[in-house]
């Protein structure tokens, strides 16, 4: 009778983990659902239009200015800075402002020009 008591027992715990696991299962999968339908409704938002946007002020920036600028002759004036540090700012810095003729290329508008090609040329490389 004790043997009989400690299987049903056993029996009884047994079925209540699986039930526990595959509730927890069910859980898990209507999860994934709501992040797939998640998903998907971010990319019919219309984000392609903004990357295109995005990707030809880059090009344009890279590509095109250059020439315009080049062609219009017009000079660009950039801040003068005196080395930093303590001591700029207890003398004064001699801060002021220089012409230059010609396109400044800033290091943020070249990483976007290689995230840019890296990205279209790179996920033309992977072979669907």
């Amino acid at each position: 009778m004790l043997g009989g008591g400690i299987t049903g027992f056993v029996m009884r715990l047994v079925a209540s983990q699986a039930e526990a696991q595959g509730r927890a299962l069910d859980a898990m999968l209507r999860k994934q659902e709501a992040v797939d339908a998640s998903a998907e409704a971010a990319a019919n938002r219309g984000g392609v239009w903004v990357r295109r946007l995005i990707a030809i002020c880059i090009l344009f920036a890279v590509i095109v200015a250059p020439f315009i600028t080049a062609l219009i002759n017009v000079p660009l004036a950039l801040e003068r800075e005196s080395g930093g540090g303590i001591l700029s700012l207890i003398l004064g810095s001699q801060n002021g402002y220089i012409n230059v003729e010609g396109f400044v290329l800033l290091p943020e508008v070249r990483q976007g020009m290689l995230a840019l090609l890296s990205f279209y040329f790179g996920s033309s490389m992977v072979k669907r």
